[in-house]
């Protein structure tokens, strides 16, 4: 392995740290603080879980400025910031006793978390790699899944053995510790900040949609922005991430609700982040191998059997079993963002494209946990919540697939076949 590999592998290998770390505790262990927060406060889920679409409004709010900063600024700083902003506000979630404390820091973290996590993490790995950029993207943010895996446990033993506080600051310090470093040292949006060049393997291969072409291909943002299927994919992004978002904050609390324990619960919780780490790697090969369709099918197949397997998930041997379909299916939210763009809209505008579709992707899941946590305060119960996001799931799930039909039939030739 020659030296350019090396550096361009070691992208990899960095995004791999932001999503363990970053990733995995912000976005989904998070949900693991719920339950005890809310009893040891007093506080209603549905008031509580604001929260999280607090600080998803400060992400949506912070992604323009952010990608401005990385155009004009190193992203070893601007990615360091974030990283301050984001583990700093998780740490300071210790020292919370009222709801708007907790709204407040919120928003510090949400605005760091845009700068430090997926979108960054996506970014990197594009521009560094030209061939198995679908392996890279799979490998690379498989990350959040070893990190859902080996940190779920963790995260529960610091909160019942020294409680909820404890484990917060315990948490935001090792994020700061850890990622700053490595962004200091690793972190370049483009290869030719450290005398590299993107990824090639020497065969020519390219994803099964994007052929090896002279120059990069695909609309700009500006010529999308009016276009209606655009926006039909926009919301077909944001209504599946809504889903997403609503069931993931929730769903350790709806298994302890039917009558499982919490070691089971951190159980399935490993057992749907194992999964997670399996349906990323398969679903970057899909993409290369396959194309766009064929992974969406995937995502789509996958996601949607575990809903249902959810509504049964009272049963241990279901629960288990949503949690590997769920585990798969959610690929969506990061190998499946990145590969969508770049399958249905080439290279040429990615990064643009790639901000605003994050922005509709992270107010979908923004709300979600909102909404989860209001529909149990009213109707005591989330089954008929996990309904109506298999219904929103699937009306999302039809539209990118008739987005990427009209796509084929009267672009292709346009963007992709100079």
């Amino acid at each position: 392995m020659n030296k350019n590999t090396l550096r361009c592998f070691s992208i990899v290998g960095y995004s791999f740290v932001l999503m363990f770390l970053m990733q995995t505790i912000i976005g989904s262990l998070h949900s693991l603080f719920l339950v005890p927060v809310t009893e040891s406060l007093g506080m209603d889920r549905g008031a509580f879980s604001l929260m999280f679409t607090i600080g998803g409004f400060a992400a949506v709010a912070s992604l323009p400025v952010i990608t401005k900063l990385l155009q004009k600024y190193p992203a070893r700083i601007v990615v360091s910031v974030s990283v301050l902003l984001a583990g700093g506000g998780f740490a300071m979630f210790s020292q919370a006793a009222e709801l708007w404390q907790f709204f407040a820091i919120a928003i510090v973290m949400g605005a760091g978390n845009s700068g430090c996590t997926l979108m960054v993490a996506s970014l990197l790995i594009n521009n560094w790699f030209e061939d198995r950029k679908g392996l890279a993207l799979g490998i690379g943010l498989t990350g959040s899944g070893f990190g859902a895996a080996l940190l779920s446990p963790v995260v529960t033993w610091l909160i019942t053995t020294y409680g909820w506080r404890m484990a917060y600051l315990t948490c935001g310090i090792t994020m700061i510790a850890v990622c700053v470093p490595l962004t200091l040292l690793l972190a370049a949006v483009n290869p030719a900040e450290k005398n590299a060049r993107p990824y090639r393997d020497g065969s020519g291969s390219k994803t099964a949609e994007q052929p090896a072409v002279t120059g990069p291909q695909g609309p700009e943002l500006k010529e999308l922005r009016g276009k209606g299927f655009f926006w039909a994919f926009l919301f077909g992004m944001a209504g599946w991430s809504f889903a997403i978002g609503g069931i993931h904050s929730h769903f350790p609390a709806y298994l302890t609700d039917v009558g499982h324990t919490a070691q089971f619960v951190a159980m399935v919780y490993s057992v749907e982040a194992v999964s997670l780490v399996i349906g990323k790697i398969a679903a970057g090969m899909i993409f290369d191998a396959k194309g766009s369709k064929a992974g969406l099918l995937f995502m789509a197949g996958t996601f949607g059997l575990g809903l249902v397997l959810l509504l049964l998930a009272k049963q241990p041997l279901l629960a288990v079993l949503f949690a590997i379909a769920y585990g798969c299916g959610i690929s969506f939210s990061s190998v499946g963002i990145p590969s969508l763009i770049s399958g249905f809209f080439g290279q040429k505008g990615y990064a643009d494209i790639l901000g605003i579709v994050n922005m509709a992707y992270i107010l979908g899941a923004s709300f979600g946990p909102f909404v989860s946590g209001m529909a149990f305060d009213l109707l005591h119960s989330y089954r008929v919540i996990w309904m109506v996001y298999l219904s929103l799931f699937a009306v999302s799930a039809v539209m990118l697939w008739l987005v990427k039909q009209h796509l084929d039939k009267r672009y292709q030739k346009e963007w992709f076949e100079k």
